[in-house]
């Protein structure tokens, strides 16, 4: 572990000042400084504390309410027996406002919670097995699984045991709260879909086979904004829970505790290469490993809609809350169906819920929860993920689940489909609490200059997957006004609506076209059209992808575009002219005179786009971007 101990004393000249702050953390004496501050009250807290001790219990001090806070509850791998969804939602209606977020780690969040009530409120949670310990700050954090592990057609090895084994070693245990360098997320697949962002996280554990055996894959170093790595080990059932341990320690024992951006798992691998850390694994347990096996997490992931067959001839009923944005109410609806059905409540990474054990499907639907969130949505609803935003969290730009949602409705108005699977990601701010690195089509709250004031918008990103085969996404659009996010969207997809292939996913779709196009090809199609339909020129001006395929050149591309527009305007073939680059000819049909006066603005700019002097044509499409912002400047 030379390398491990070198990379770590390299790091350690200057240690952060909350490493000092957890020197002196006691588990035991800061709950009882919380039970004190619900006697004394807000204004009897600590800034420390609020900043990090309450967080070690799942508390957050919330500025945007004053005076409340957001309590944390860790869902196992989002199993909530009936009896636990009933106190949850007895806690939310009594002490939270009937407020409910369901989250991206198969979590709940309570809001509007008084300091005054906590002991109350958590002895209420505890009696049932639930509890907000370590879902804050450095901390392992809920462990992600399939939420139809154990039911699915598709799962091959329940991966329940092995999380509480796991947890067994961390939760409530005074030597693992707070005492990493920085959070730590785990995630654990044992089914051939990926429902849980397996590849997203510090410690996963894929399905893979190996000699004919079923095991898993371990994979190290996920984050916001970075897929996890192939460790090259291959894991059986009953080593996951020490391989887990190991690693454990080893982050603990080495992991960098200076910059707080720069201290997950993530950066101490790359500081001594994957190689040197799976040794090190290996010396940790005190013996090798096998290589990596066959990878069978490899179908596409999210949820599934409608009524979902289960191994035991039950059925399990999906519920799509858009967002997350949840409620007490609700929450005993979904217990209520539960109950009656002998089953449980499974939630989702995408913010959505499903309750098995179903065998009456009839009545199950006729409950308030199926009227409110319906279990076959629309596509733009079904898979829509937003963070708190900035509603409820200090570092949001956007107000996010309300931008997220308003989105998804004019879409659904807009530009309807069925039998389409669209996963829309939402983060409020660049932390990406939203996951939209993980979207088809992802969102990141920012600020955007406009007629000379400062508006709200969005950066908009493309081609992110739960499959770990593509990788995070990539930005498409740069500083999009809010307000108008969702109209170049819809062009967007419109295009998916026309040219996929029967029920294949947006996921898929995206992966052909930038099989065809560059980003920044796909990005100009959706500011050229959503221009054109804004001035009512999309009869002829508009264009789509499906004949007009690049080399990713963007010279190329521009060309391939223009020659589009002159055959839509001139209903002939640009260059039909014996030798197009002899000095004087006109390569393409048109003149002022057949233009209809609507499009005279823009004669030269497709000009420029096929002049027959490629050194004279455009090169990237920022600069037509730019020459259409100044038409529109001398036309007003």
């Amino acid at each position: 572990m030379t390398s491990l101990m070198q990379a770590n004393e390299a790091r350690s000249a200057k240690r952060h000042k909350t490493e000092s702050l957890k020197d002196t953390f006691n588990a035991t004496q800061a709950w009882e400084r919380v039970i004190g501050y619900s006697q004394n009250g807000y204004a009897s807290i600590s800034d420390d504390d609020k900043d990090f001790i309450l967080k070690s219990f799942g508390l957050f001090d919330r500025p945007a309410t004053p005076e409340r806070f957001m309590l944390r509850v860790r869902i196992a791998g989002g199993a909530l027996s009936v009896e636990q969804a009933m106190a949850v939602a007895y806690v939310a209606k009594t002490f939270g406002q009937d407020y409910i977020d369901l989250t991206t780690r198969q979590q709940i969040e309570l809001r509007y919670l008084r300091i005054e009530d906590i002991p109350e409120l958590y002895k209420q949670l505890e009696d049932v097995g639930l509890t907000g310990y370590q879902t804050g700050v450095d901390n392992f954090r809920n462990i992600l699984i399939d939420p139809l592990d154990g039911l699915a057609m598709d799962n091959i090895i329940s991966c329940r045991n092995i999380l509480e084994g796991i947890q067994s070693i961390f939760l409530k245990n005074p030597d693992w709260i707070t005492t990493l360098p920085r959070k730590f997320n785990i995630g654990i697949n044992g089914s051939l879909s990926n429902r849980c962002n397996i590849f997203g996280q510090d410690f996963a554990l894929s399905l893979a086979q190996k000699d004919g055996i079923y095991g898993f894959n371990l994979y190290l170093g996920g984050r916001v904004g970075s897929l996890a790595h192939n460790a090259d080990m291959f894991v059986l059932p009953n080593e996951a829970v020490k391989v887990f341990e190991a690693v454990a320690t080893l982050f603990k024992t080495f992991g960098f505790r200076d910059n707080r951006n720069k201290n997950r798992l993530k950066f101490l691998i790359e500081a001594v290469g994957m190689d040197e850390f799976r040794k090190a694994i290996e010396e940790q347990l005190g013996h090798t490993m096998t290589t990596a096996g066959e990878s069978l997490s490899a179908l596409e992931g999210g949820d599934h809609y409608g009524k979902i067959a289960l191994k035991d001839g039950s059925f399990a009923l999906y519920s799509a809350v858009p967002s997350g944005v949840f409620s007490g109410t609700d929450l005993r609806h979904a217990a209520e169906i539960a109950q009656t059905q002998n089953g449980s409540i499974r939630l989702t990474i995408e913010q959505n819920l499903i309750i098995t054990g179903i065998r009456d499907e009839e009545s199950a639907l006729q409950s308030p929860l199926f009227v409110k969130y319906p279990n076959r949505p629309s596509p733009y609803m079904a898979n829509l993920i937003a963070c708190a935003g900035s509603e409820h969290c200090p570092f949001g730009v956007i107000p996010g689940k309300p931008d997220a949602i308003t989105m998804s409705e004019y879409l659904s108005h807009t530009v309807p489909m069925e039998d389409a699977k669209i996963r829309l990601y939402w983060s409020a701010c660049v932390k990406g609490c939203g996951v939209h690195g993980a979207g088809d089509l992802g969102f990141v709250g920012c600020k955007v200059a406009k007629g000379g004031k400062t508006v709200l918008g969005v950066d908009i990103f493309i081609g992110g997957t739960l499959s770990g085969e593509g990788g995070e996404g990539h930005l498409l659009l740069k500083g999009i006004v809010l307000d108008e996010a969702k109209e170049y969207v819809a062009e967007f997809m419109r295009e998916y609506r026309d040219l996929k292939i029967q029920k294949e996913s947006l996921e898929y779709f995206i992966r052909r076209l930038q099989s065809r196009y560059s980003n920044y090809a796909i990005g100009f199609l959706m500011r050229w059209n959503r221009h054109m339909e804004q001035n009512s020129l999309e009869a002829q001006l508009h264009f789509n992808l499906k004949t007009h395929g690049g080399n990713h050149k963007e010279s190329d591309e521009i060309y391939g575009f223009g020659l589009a527009l002159v055959h839509s305007i001139t209903k002939t073939k640009a260059y039909d002219v014996e030798d197009p680059f002899v000095e004087g000819k006109k390569p393409y049909h048109f003149d002022t005179k057949s233009m209809d006066i609507l499009y005279r603005p823009y004669k030269e700019i497709i000009e420029k786009m096929v002049h027959p002097n490629p050194m004279l044509r455009y090169q990237v499409f920022t600069e037509i971007v730019n020459d259409i912002e100044k038409t529109l400047h001398e036309s007003e």
